[in-house]
């Protein structure tokens, strides 16, 4: 009898010290999460691989592999909002750090659907493994998870990643293990409730103090007795997840082990996180949670919004702070990320048209337009700083800045006001949007003229991706099998990269996205080109044509709103305009590649715009808002309303509602590229169209509010907006002014 009860002391005791878990038939290899990198905007899924470096520190059982097991994602399935369901293959997935996977980005922007619920497969290797407390054991090669909330996925959500071990059966759910703490206490007091009931001698104190036993039993009491600091050094992942993001914008996680359990919620704010180049060094920069999610075991994913002050760096990520009880934790190691952009804002989507809007994201806020005096092959030289709206600030004069060549087009980075003008020869200019001068004169790699319906030049047009900090500026090439190309210039340091032969024709007005980094360029041999880049450099990572048939005329500029990736192209001498939903291009590679969405053709019945539907713009922001214009002279335009939707299961893009506007009073239609741009002000929220009137030179900017158009009577039956002054609208009408430029 005494044997017995001593080799049940000795039993339990032992478990209570090696604290082997019970993992049942499988064990916790990563996680699969939705991730909302751009709040409002974006999100996307992520894996995180918690074997090997990221496996949890022994004695704690929440992620014990610590063979580095290769995670191969085949499937993911996911269920939208709106009943549709899409199947991502595994080139959704792009490998990250740490053996995890960063997943592509979903626009959730507007009345876009969101997901319900995801479920992936994958396949594991190798198939044999080794925990954190020395054992080992064999896993199953495929694997489900899958994970649902309701009504909708939120930010944080997640599905375990679990192995089916050898021995055992199906199953994907993995229990969630307690602290290892909490083990241990509860092994004890079964112990000491089966002890309490057996004969007086056979007490617990009693075979406690058996000299074999006793060594045991206090190593466990001292392992129980740990203080709560025992379990506040924290293990991070070596990456976060994702692995990158751009500075000022992007949202990113730490996940990591060994967090205090049973002390209370974790508060953001509670939760300090600091960015070094080196773990441990010096703190470039700090800032707190912005969200705290608690995840299997002693688990946290704590998210973190990149700072705007970081620069494009790689980066080591360290957490520190309290339960809600005020227990302490820091870690002992650090994540890494990198910041591929920086950025204090997000940018507008701006095209490459002639004039440039200087809108800082957030107000109140001055807000300044650039306004070139010369339009291809015509006008003088120099441009205008023309101040838009004052944000309660002083009133500021137009200003005139001299250039040696006539200047054709202008844009600005919404983030830092430096602007961009580009002249008819090579000449590149750089300008305080602000301040209203000059900063520098550079030649770009232009070295032949390009012709298009309106004009000819060597420079053509400049867009600004304010996330990436560069303008994309094109031009003329020789050599090139279009005679045309595109080049990137750094505004961080001015210089260049090497221009970008370009296999179809550029078009009048580029644009690009700066959340994806894409350039679209829709041509007047009606090829609409997709041109992504490569991460924080210069170089495209291919060409994509789309060819646009059934519509006549030629597409003269390009427009894309960036919160849905709806990408749009008016068509000169008809009425008629394409959009194209590029969030499900599916891209083929080729020398020439090509690409197909899903697209349509919309036209604006009783518009008559001179030259035809040619200039075409959309408002950065949430409103879907943009507008339609024509050129070389009259002042009629369309006001268009776009969809809030885009992705998997939505319809193919379309033109929700319009308002045609014969005339502006006082407005005249400038010559190519196209004197019209857009922006939403940081001062009152609306979403505007800015006309250059008269010249060239120009003699006044007209500031349209968009959304106030289409709120606008129209005659009965029609889409023809009623003014004061007849069909035309007047700045008495309450939604334009007219802004002089001398």
């Amino acid at each position: 009898m005494r044997p017995a009860l001593g080799r049940i002391v000795l039993m339990l005791l032992a478990l209570s010290i090696l604290s082997s878990v019970a993992l049942a038939d499988v064990v916790p290899i990563g996680l699969i999460s939705w991730d909302v990198t751009a709040p409002g905007l974006v999100g996307a899924f992520d894996i995180a691989n918690e074997t090997g470096a990221n496996a949890s520190i022994f004695p704690d059982m929440t992620f014990p592999v610590t063979t580095p097991v290769t995670i191969t994602p085949t499937t993911l399935t996911v269920d939208f909002s709106d009943g549709s369901t899409h199947v991502f293959g595994p080139s959704y997935f792009t490998l990250a750090g740490g053996g995890g996977y960063n997943g592509a980005t979903i626009p959730i922007g507007g009345a876009n659907p969101k997901p319900v619920d995801a479920t992936l497969t994958g396949t594991f290797s190798p198939l044999s493994i080794t925990l954190n407390d020395g054992s080992t054991d064999t896993i199953l090669s495929t694997f489900t998870a899958t994970f649902s909330d309701s009504p909708t996925l939120v930010d944080g959500d997640f599905g375990v990643i679990s192995a089916t071990t050898g021995g055992g059966g199906g199953g994907t759910a993995v229990p969630e293990p307690a602290s290892v703490s909490w083990v241990l206490v509860g092994i004890f007091v079964l112990g000491m409730f089966i002890f309490r009931g057996l004969p007086g001698k056979f007490t617990a104190m009693s075979v406690l103090k058996r000299k074999s036993v006793l060594p045991i039993a206090l190593f466990a009491l001292a392992l129980m007795a740990l203080p709560s600091a025992s379990w506040a050094q924290i293990h991070e992942n070596t990456w976060t997840t994702p692995d990158n993001g751009v500075a000022g914008v992007d949202t990113v996680n730490l996940i990591g082990s060994g967090f205090p359990t049973g002390h209370g919620a974790i508060a953001p704010a509670d939760v300090t996180i600091t960015f070094s180049l080196t773990c441990g060094g010096a703190v470039v920069a700090s800032t707190n949670a912005s969200s705290v999610k608690a995840l299997i075991g002693t688990s946290e994913r704590i998210g973190v919004a990149l700072p705007g002050t970081l620069a494009t760096a790689t980066y080591n990520v360290a957490a520190s702070g309290k339960t809600g009880d005020g227990t302490l934790f820091s870690t002992t190691n650090c994540s890494m990320v990198k910041v591929t952009h920086t950025s204090a804002a997000f940018s507008g989507c701006a095209p490459a048209s002639s004039l440039g809007i200087f809108s800082p994201p957030t107000g109140p806020a001055a807000v300044f337009a650039l306004s070139p005096n010369g339009c291809w092959g015509c006008g003088a030289t120099g441009f205008k700083d023309v101040q838009l709206e004052t944000g309660g600030g002083p009133v500021v004069a137009p200003k005139s800045i001299a250039t040696g060549s006539v200047v054709n087009s202008c844009a600005a980075n919404p983030a830092t006001g430096k602007g961009v003008c580009v002249a008819n020869d090579a000449n590149v200019y750089t300008v305080d949007s602000v301040a209203g001068t000059l900063l520098g004169t550079f030649a770009s790699g232009a070295n032949a003229s390009t012709g298009f319906s309106g004009g000819s030049c060597r420079n053509c047009g400049v867009a600004i991706d304010g996330v990436g900090n560069r303008a994309v500026i094109a031009m003329g090439h020789a050599g090139s099998p279009s005679g045309t190309a595109i080049q990137v210039m750094d505004l961080a340091t001015d210089t260049f990269s090497a221009p970008v032969d370009l296999f179809h024709h550029v078009t009048e007005d580029i644009v690009i996205d700066p959340l994806t980094g894409q350039i679209y360029s829709a041509n007047e041999s009606n090829i609409m080109d997709l041109i992504p880049f490569a991460s924080g450099t210069g170089a495209p990572t291919g060409q994509f044509g789309l060819s646009i048939t059934g519509v006549g005329g030629e597409a003269d500029s390009t427009a894309v709103d960036c919160s849905t990736s709806i990408v749009g192209a008016p068509f000169e001498f008809t009425s008629s305009i394409v959009l194209a939903d590029a969030s499900q291009a599916t891209l083929v590679p080729g020398a020439p590649g090509t690409w197909s969405a899903p697209h349509t053709f919309f036209t604006f019945a009783g518009a008559s715009l001179s030259a035809g539907a040619s200039g075409m713009v959309i408002a950065p922001g949430s409103s879907h808002l943009g507008v339609v214009t024509g050129e070389f002279g009259g002042s009629a335009f369309v006001v268009i309303q776009l969809p809030a939707t885009s992705g998997p299961g939505t319809p193919p893009p379309t033109v929700l509602d319009y308002a045609v506007v014969d005339c502006l009073v006082g407005v005249s239609a400038g010559f190519d590229p196209h004197t019209v741009s857009a922006y939403t002000s940081p001062n009152d929220g609306k979403a505007k169209a800015v006309f250059a009137s008269g010249g060239p030179p120009p003699t006044s900017l007209a500031v349209v509010d968009l959304a106030g158009v289409l709120a606008r009577p129209r005659t009965a039956g029609t889409h023809t907006v009623i003014g004061d002054a007849g069909a035309c609208l007047t700045s008495g009408d309450g939604v334009f002014t007219s802004v002089p430029t001398i």
